[in-house]
Order: structure tokens, then C-alpha cells, then sequence
């Protein structure tokens, strides 16, 4: 419904790699404000998200995701922020929610995926989940950077297969496979979003 209001049209692709509503880690890249709705509208799955502790202070919004039960990460205590985070995760999982992570970390600014941290992966190798990637491509410009102005369009979102770590040798080879994965689709939009625009 908000994005509606706000004049955003999301087209989601891949809903059929959605094998089951059992608990996954979801991993996402991060490129706007929106990401989290955007993802709530799309995904068929009962979903909890990770968010730097400063959103959780934020006047109704914060107090809603509170509620909510996402998880608050702490990124200038990294020992207390995974503990939360073990904490918070085994109750959610054991209730079938997915764990939505952001890799990257934050957002990015410039457009392009930045380099992938490890804690989605670990927290899939604990909880021996499947790690279910999804591509966002469009919100950046829905929502421009360091602007207050959101501008309607249309947001794509890729859900890609599920894979597990034992897919592959080791966990440095899952996550450089799905980030030149999600790079190399990402690029491919933006080059074809670029030709439109000259068309």
C-alpha cells in the first residue's frame, strides 16, 4: 500500500525459486530507503530483517520494527551486535522466519555492489540454512541519495535460486560466485535501462 501511494510499481521475477516457506537466509543488495518494503511487498515468506540500531530510534518507525522483532545490529560493538543477532535469530528461526542481510553492510551510494561481509553466511552455516539471493535493481532512482524527493518508476526484483554452502568448497567461494552473480546482472540492467533512455 505505501508503495503504491508513493507511485511505485514493483515487477518481481523468479517467484517459482521459492521452493517452500521454510526458514532461509535472504541475502539483498542495498541500494535505497525502500529496500525493506520493497522486499516486504515481494517475497511470499514470513521475513525478519537485520538493521543498524539507529533505525530502531527513529519515532513510530523505529518502534514498529521493534515490535516487529527485527534484529538491531550494533556496528560499533561487533561482539555485543552478534550476540543479539544468535540470540534474536534462533527464536526467529525456530518460528519460520527467513533472515533478511544486507552483505554489503550498508548502502551503497555509488550504485555499485560493494564487497560482501561474511556474518549472512555464517548465520547460514549455524543454522544450516539455504541462502535464497535477491536482486533489487531501480530503487536508487525512485529514491535519489541524500534527497528527501521520492520519484514513482518501477522496481525490478530478481529472486534467484536457492543454493547452500555445501554447493560449494568453501564459504569465500559462495559468497564471490553470488556477488559476481548479482554484479553482473545489476549491469547488465543498467546498461539496458541506459540504452532505453537514449531510445
Amino acid at each position: 500500500m505505501l508503495l503504491q501511494l508513493l507511485g511505485i510499481k514493483v515487477r518481481i521475477f523468479g517467484l517459482q525459486n521459492i521452493k517452500n516457506k521454510n526458514s532461509k537466509v535472504v541475502i539483498m543488495n542495498h541500494e535505497s530507503a525502500l529496500d525493506i518494503p520493497i522486499l516486504t511487498a515481494a517475497l511470499p515468506l514470513s521475513i525478519r530483517f537485520m538493521a543498524k540500531k539507529e533505525l530502531f530510534r527513529i519515532p513510530l518507525f523505529g518502534w514498529a520494527i521493534n515490535l516487529a522483532r527485527h534484529i538491531p545490529i550494533d556496528r560499533r560493538n561487533p561482539r555485543k551486535a552478534i550476540a543479539v543477532i544468535n540470540r534474536v535469530s534462533d527464536e526467529l528461526i525456530r518460528q519460520r522466519y527467513s533472515i533478511v542481510v544486507s552483505p554489503e553492510g550498508t548502502r551503497s551510494y555509488d550504485g555499485k555492489i560493494a564487497p560482501f561481509k561474511k556474518g549472512a553466511f555464517r548465520l547460514a552455516e549455524i543454522h544450516r540454512l539455504p541462502i535464497l539471493p535477491v536482486l533489487i535493481l531501480g530503487a536508487r532512482y525512485c529514491v535519489p541519495n541524500k534527497r528527501l524527493s521520492i520519484n514513482p518508476g518501477i522496481v525490478e526484483v530478481h529472486i534467484e535460486n536457492e543454493v547452500h554452502l555445501s554447493d560449494y568448497p568453501n564459504m569465500k567461494a559462495c559468497i564471490s560466485d553470488l556477488r559476481d552473480q548479482m554484479i553482473t546482472q545489476k549491469e547488465h540492467y543498467e546498461e539496458k535501462r541506459k540504452q532505453n533512455q537514449l531510445d
